[in-house]
């Protein structure tokens, strides 16, 4: 633990390397990287709702509980009867979310 109480790592990543990765300026605003603000924010924050399935957990975060809602979000990025933008904000939880449980980046 860090001296401010909150873990040193969130999966694999380093707690310091997320928040300066969840605080670079967006390029661009679009559904993706929405979807990827959510999964930073969640995982920084864990009292927040999980990016695509809105659950809640017990305290801490486990890799259980991101490794879930990556799954969650890869199924709702392939899901056709969703609308497109909202398959976009599920492809850019499921990327950070990959990230931060050291995943190698999706394609497709």
């Amino acid at each position: 633990m860090s001296e401010d109480g909150s873990e040193a790592f969130i999966a694999v990543r380093p707690r310091h390397v997320v928040q300066a990765t969840a605080d670079r300026p967006a390029q661009h605003a679009d559904a993706a990287a929405r979807g990827a603000l959510r999964a930073y924010r969640r995982a920084l924050d864990p009292h927040r709702p999980a990016p695509v399935t809105g659950r809640a957990v017990a305290l801490p975060l486990a890799e259980l509980d991101l490794a879930a809602e990556e799954r969650a979000a890869i199924d709702a990025a392939r899901d056709p009867a969703l609308p497109e933008p909202d398959r976009a904000r599920a492809r850019g939880a499921a990327h950070t979310l990959g990230w931060l449980l050291g995943f190698r980046p999706l394609t497709g």
